[in-house]
């Protein structure tokens, strides 16, 4: 009997990539200009996303750091950045209530409700990457088109839906399996995934010329 329970939720369980840790080379207009590596671990109660980066942009270095957790179905529960931009250390953090998120951190605090156009709540924070990085498990496991993603980074929160129309060209080193997450408002961005893995391969901004790309290792 318990055997049975517990295959029945392992077969319901959403799908993600494997444990492990994913490193990404960070390019601006084809320069290199950092790197970052996102931990991913599965906990009793989902799973768990640690990110370390750092880069060089115009001779300033940043660097950041970040902590997400995701319940079981893979919506967000807690998220903690700390962004180090050159002479100062900002922390924010974020929890997620139901239809609200709220964020408190060095540069005070604010909600983020639902938009009434969706059901999910999404992290895309800025330049740091996991948020991006589930972002193609999380739609397949809503089946959503729509979400609302908060930046605690930039202060801001609003609904986002996917752009089917957006037809970007796929990059020279992408699988030719690979598929794309597109959006194009506010910000057009395109993420190339695997659809076997769930891993992303490439996260392309062409309004900012910034391209972050997995790292293979043999």
């Amino acid at each position: 009997m318990f055997a049975f329970v517990f295959l029945a939720v392992a077969a319901t369980a959403p799908m993600t990539p494997a444990d492990g840790s994913y490193t990404y080379g960070i390019s601006v207009a084809g320069s290199a200009a950092g790197k970052t590596t996102i931990t991913l671990i599965h906990t009793a109660g989902g799973i768990q996303l640690t990110e370390s980066g750092v880069a060089s942009y115009g001779g300033t270095d940043y660097a950041g750091t970040a902590t997400l957790n995701l319940d079981g179905a893979l919506a967000p529960a807690r998220y903690a950045a700390v962004y180090s931009p050159p002479g100062r250390t900002i922390h924010a953090a974020l929890a997620f209530n139901g239809n609200s998120a709220t964020e408190t951190g060095d540069n005070g605090g604010m909600t983020f409700n639902l938009d009434a156009s969706t059901k999910h709540f999404a992290v895309l924070d800025g330049v740091l990457f996991s948020g991006f990085f589930i972002l193609p498990s999380q739609l397949r496991a809503w089946n959503a088109q729509a979400f609302t993603a908060v930046s605690p980074m930039l202060g801001h929160g609003g609904a986002i839906a996917l752009d089917a129309a957006l037809k970007a060209d796929r990059p020279k080193g992408v699988p030719a399996g690979d598929l794309p997450v597109s959006v194009s408002d506010p910000l057009a961005f395109t993420v190339w995934y695997d659809p076997v893995t769930l891993v992303v391969d490439e996260l392309d901004v062409p309004a900012q010329a910034l391209s972050v790309v997995r790292t293979r290792q043999e």
